[in-house]
């Protein structure tokens, strides 16, 4: 792994984010309907996901064209290199078509097996989340970490059903863990319910099935704010789609254990 750190990679990840950005804002103010591209209405695509994605992958090949990239509409272009960029060009979709403000842009870089940029934007919020490994997490250039809350009972709880098509999971969670808590909220957006982790504004996101381009950035800005990631064993995220905990990590064992429990009675 170099030395010298990943800057040069994150500054493009943040200048690529930035142009995406303004072009999902300009969609955003649009007052043009917005149409779904996708032929399944299940799965909600609109020509912004795809001019974003464009954007951005083209952005990529321009500057590293060795590179491979993963992106959420486009899927894997494997160069056979060491990095491989994971987009999702518009984390957020519903959010975005609805005028709902919690829409974002999320790009990560991983290296070998290992995540060491990423980068979150939500433009209408104006908020840029930023992390280069070993070197912190940072909102709009402040520096960023995890809550310091211990006890479950004071705990917020951010969640969703990521790709999960068996919605009763996601009911035995809500279950399972409501009751314990302050409260569960959805954002709809999970590169910011990560960032909302990482920023200290929810202890924990619990989420089942979660696509690798919804989840890496926030993976990275969770561990570098202080925080822990895990599947619901215990063990490292990896790149395939999987059920995770972002947590501020004095909830983590005790939240396992409450996950658990619920998924299994």
């Amino acid at each position: 792994m170099k030395e010298y750190g990943w800057s040069e990679y994150k500054d493009h990840a943040i200048e690529i984010a930035k142009k995406a950005g303004s072009l999902l804002l300009d969609g955003f103010s649009s007052t043009t309907s917005i149409s779904n591209q996708s032929s399944d209405p299940r799965h909600l695509v609109t020509r912004f996901d795809l001019e974003s994605e464009k954007l951005i992958i083209d952005a990529i090949r321009k500057k590293y064209p060795e590179h491979n990239i993963l992106s959420e509409e486009t899927g894997y272009i494997d160069n056979k290199s060491h990095y491989t960029w994971i987009v999702d060009p518009l984390d957020g979709t519903r959010n975005f078509v609805s005028k709902n403000p919690f829409f974002s842009v999320s790009i990560a870089l991983l290296y070998k097996r290992d995540i060491v940029v990423g980068v979150i934007y939500a433009p209408v919020l104006d908020e840029l989340y930023t992390t280069e490994k070993g070197k912190g997490a940072f909102l709009n250039g402040h520096r960023v970490s995890v809550s310091e809350v211990k006890d479950i009972k004071k705990s917020f709880i951010v969640s969703c059903e990521g790709s999960d098509k068996r919605i009763t999971r996601s009911v035995r969670l809500f279950q399972g863990i409501r009751p314990l808590v302050i409260d569960m909220r959805k954002l709809g957006s999970a590169a910011l319910e990560s960032a909302w982790v990482a920023s200290g504004r929810a202890e924990a996101y619990v989420v089942t099935k979660i696509n690798p381009w919804d989840i890496a950035a926030g993976i990275l800005l969770v561990e570098e704010a202080g925080g822990r990631v895990t599947d619901f064993r215990g063990k490292k995220w990896n790149l395939k789609r999987s059920d995770l905990i972002l947590s501020n990590g004095k909830i983590h064992d005790l939240l396992l254990s409450i996950v658990n429990r619920a998924l299994n009675e």
